[in-house]
């Protein structure tokens, strides 16, 4: 890891080339389905989930730093990526390679100034965990307390800064060649994405972030957080009690234990529920290594150098939107996404209502209540929605996206059969109220009439001068008709390198039977050239279109 450290140009290129590799491999099958049979393009697709997981796996693995976190945070994305390769990134929470002791102790004796047997009674050897920008060993304080000790890793800081670098240059990249920017603003999340990272290197900080959130949950005696020994820590090393626990990801322990895993996946998602919703600061990296259960069935929650807070207006428009999802009242919903900046205002409403019902009670619920959709329909009404009103993801909201699709995966994990809806409503109720019955609801309906009728002389001004101006716009679904356009664009498209290719057949065998050989061999090349579109212009199917961010929806596998 030293040696990469020293070698900053080395790590700088492949890391990018990591990246690249992995985009062209993928990218490629757009132009190479054409030169295989149907359904190669599928297969190939599902070989390369694996293969290129791989290569990610084995190049973290090598290099450590932020490829590590990104592999463990990707490997719990049951919801967005195939079986196959969540298995072969899973394997980063355990295979990160240990620093040397000898390493470990130089760097506890420098941020003390003091001899290692002047600080720890004991210190094991081995790590009891090993994580991308430090690891965890036992230890054992001079009045016998166990103790777990984190130290950073030597040279980190420096892997960083490189990691930082590359990933900057893949992000100009990505804005180059891609139009991701208009979805998200790649821009506003590296900022944040460093800013946090730079603050997990300081132990001091993560050490009041664990006692923040300590207190916040003190009312929770089924959540355990360790406590943080102020006496032995220091910005580089964190001495906190020593809690032994079972993986959060270890179903069969948990199960051997007699630990019902529904009721702790149903637990984990209200200490989220509190501390996004009620207390505006949460953990925000629950990946496995940082999540473990106890023998009696208790959660521990350890790593707080990655949190996340919310603004109590932010937190306001969250919690009526998250009360609007519990009782599936998907107009509102949207009303929400658009007031949080996921959703331009003048996007169609009608068909992103219908979209949001359908994400998440795919996502969240049992689908139950939209088996009767013309699924097929629907979707192609969303391609083109997606062209036409993009949606984008505030930057904001990027680290809070990352925990709770995490979250989303462990509890999965869990519990394969889990309804997030059903599941969180109690917790719901509980902790942001049930909305206060009949006078909240009268409240809410007169609330919005009063906003309507304030809402309306203003607005029906408006469409008087565009009226006027002649600015006037009508919205009607063209589907159909543009599906027939581009069928009969196809069509001619087809006839027209038919008839190239059947004129240049003819004059290459009139001047091959005029031995006019030089010349019937370049018409025979031409025309191989024109067989090719006509077979390219034939294969390419109506739907080949693809929005530039399709969203992914994968079943969940029990």
């Amino acid at each position: 890891m030293l040696s990469l450290s020293k070698n900053g140009t080395s790590r700088f290129f492949k890391v990018i080339g990591l990246f690249i590799h992995v985009s062209i491999a993928f990218y490629s099958l757009r132009f190479k389905k054409y030169l295989h049979r149907p359904g190669w393009v599928y297969n190939k697709r599902e070989e390369l989930y694996v293969t290129q997981a791989q290569l990610f796996r084995e190049t973290a693995v090598e290099l450590g730093g932020l490829l590590i976190k990104l592999g463990q945070f990707v490997s719990t994305r049951v919801d967005i990526l195939p079986r196959a390769t969540i298995q072969e990134l899973s394997g980063l929470q355990d295979e990160v390679r240990a620093v040397d002791f000898e390493d470990i102790k130089i760097m506890v004796c420098s941020e003390f100034g003091l001899a290692l047997e002047n600080i720890y009674a004991h210190i094991e050897p081995k790590p009891v965990a090993a994580a991308s920008l430090g690891q965890v060993h036992y230890g054992v304080l001079l009045n016998g307390r166990e103790v777990a000790i984190k130290v950073m890793r030597p040279g980190i800081e420096e892997i960083i800064r490189i990691d930082l670098n590359a990933i900057r240059q893949v992000i100009k990249l990505i804005k180059t060649f891609t139009d991701w920017e208009r979805f998200i603003d790649l821009d506003a999340i590296y900022q944040e994405f460093e800013e946090t990272l730079w603050g997990e290197l300081d132990y001091l900080k993560e050490g009041h972030n664990a006692e923040v959130i300590a207190a916040n949950s003190s009312d929770d005696k089924e959540l355990l957080i360790p406590e943080i020994i102020w006496e032995y820590t220091r910005t580089r090393v964190l001495t906190m009690e020593y809690v032994r626990g079972i993986k959060i990801t270890n179903y069969e322990e948990i199960e051997d234990a007699g630990i019902d895993r529904k009721r702790v996946a149903a637990h984990l998602l209200s200490i989220y529920i509190r501390q996004v919703l009620v207390d505006g600061f949460y953990h925000a990296d629950p990946h496995p290594g940082n999540l473990f259960v106890t023998k009696d069935g208790k959660v521990i929650m350890v790593d707080f150098g990655m949190v996340g807070s919310i603004s109590i207006e932010m937190r306001r428009n969250l919690v009526d939107m998250v009360k609007a999802i519990v009782r599936r009242d998907y107009d509102t919903v949207v009303d929400y996404l658009i007031r949080l900046g996921f959703v331009h205002y003048r996007a169609d409403k009608n068909t992103l209502t219908r979209a949001v019902a359908i994400f998440l009670e795919h996502i969240l619920g049992d689908a139950q209540d939209i088996s009767r959709v013309d699924l097929h329909n629907f979707l192609q009404d969303l391609e083109q929605l997606l062209y036409e009103q993009p949606f984008q993801v505030p930057a904001r909201f990027t680290f809070l996206g990352r925990a709770l699709g995490t979250l989303y995966g462990i509890c999965v994990g869990l519990n394969p059969d889990i309804n997030f809806l059903s599941v969180s409503k109690p917790y719901v109720d509980e902790l942001l109220g049930d909305g206060g019955g009949l006078y909240q609801a009268v409240k809410e309906k007169a609330g919005a009439w009063g906003s309507a009728l304030i809402e309306l002389p203003p607005l029906f001004e408006r469409v008087l001068h565009k009226t006027e101006r002649g600015d006037i716009t009508i919205r009607i679904p063209l589907n159909q008709l543009q599906n027939s356009i581009a069928d009969n664009t196809r069509s001619i498209r087809s006839v027209s390198w038919a008839v190239a290719f059947g004129s240049a057949l003819l004059t290459s065998s009139y001047l091959l039977v005029n031995n006019l050989s030089r010349e019937a061999y370049w018409g025979l090349g031409l025309t191989a050239v024109f067989l090719i579109m006509l077979l390219t212009s034939s294969n390419t199917r109506r739907n080949s279109r693809r929005a530039p961010h399709p969203p992914i929806m994968v079943k969940r596998e029990k």
